[in-house]
């Protein structure tokens, strides 16, 4: 008879697990930033346009799909970037008819966000609750990561420093907002992170709120229920579980 797996052996498999969810966090974030290196603003976003910017990207093991699902009974264009690590990302809209010339333009205005790259005013996107985990082994799910031209990684770990959170920015129409109170225990919680897994947080905040590149701080951009369940989703995959 088989012995049964004891605390030992289901705590190796979870530091395997966790381990496997780094590595895939990692090879997003390198991938994304050379890319995001080199590549241009582009004149519209046109799939056409969105598609041939992106080459470089997918050359570098990324590719997207686009699906339409029912999220609280609206129809919705979801596009998924995935990273041949394992790690994904995905941004929503409300979906216009599935294979017209809107829901094309919609694929790449959306898949323009994911990527980061520069085109004219991009819709308004519905947020995820929380990231979607990935299948099987490959444990990175809901990553993301931008170029580290983006957040400087030696400031990164220390605008955290100050017990004292800075005033909340205005909120956008129909996102509830935070208490200042929610917001000042957020700001102590992510202030006690160690460093490093501060940088990777504040790296993927930036990326999936699409924080722009001369903001030097994010601390004043907690302000909504949206960000606090990212944050919540980020500290349950931090201590190894599933999202």
């Amino acid at each position: 008879m088989e012995p049964t797996p004891g605390p030992t052996a289901a705590f190796d498999l979870n530091q395997a697990l966790l381990q496997s969810r780094e590595q895939a966090r990692a090879q997003w974030a390198e991938g994304l930033a050379q890319f995001q290196s080199q590549m241009a603003a582009i004149a519209d976003s046109s799939m056409q346009e969105v598609v041939q910017a992106a080459a470089p990207a997918f050359a570098l093991g990324f590719s997207f799909s686009a699906q339409k699902l029912i999220n609280e009974e609206h129809e919705v264009l979801r596009v998924t970037l995935r990273h041949r690590g394992g790690a994904e990302e995905f941004s929503e809209a409300q979906a216009p008819q599935e294979g017209s010339a809107a829901w094309h333009a919609l694929t790449a205005s959306l898949l323009a966000g994911l990527l980061g790259i520069p085109v004219g005013s991009a819709p308004r996107t519905i947020e995820p609750k929380q990231t979607q985990p990935s299948v099987a082994v490959t444990a990175g799910a809901g990553s993301a990561a931008a170029s580290p031209a983006a957040d400087d990684p030696e400031a990164a770990g220390d605008e955290w420093d100050t017990g004292a959170p800075d005033g909340p920015e205005a909120s956008d129409s129909g996102l509830e907002p935070l208490t200042d109170e929610e917001i000042a225990t957020l700001h102590k919680f992510l202030g006690a992170m160690p460093q490093e897994a501060r940088k990777r947080f504040t790296i993927e905040f930036r990326h999936h709120f699409q924080v722009p590149r001369e903001v030097r701080t994010i601390k004043d951009r907690i302000t909504q229920r949206r960000h606090k369940d990212f944050i919540d989703v980020f500290e349950r995959e931090l201590a190894g579980g599933t999202p």
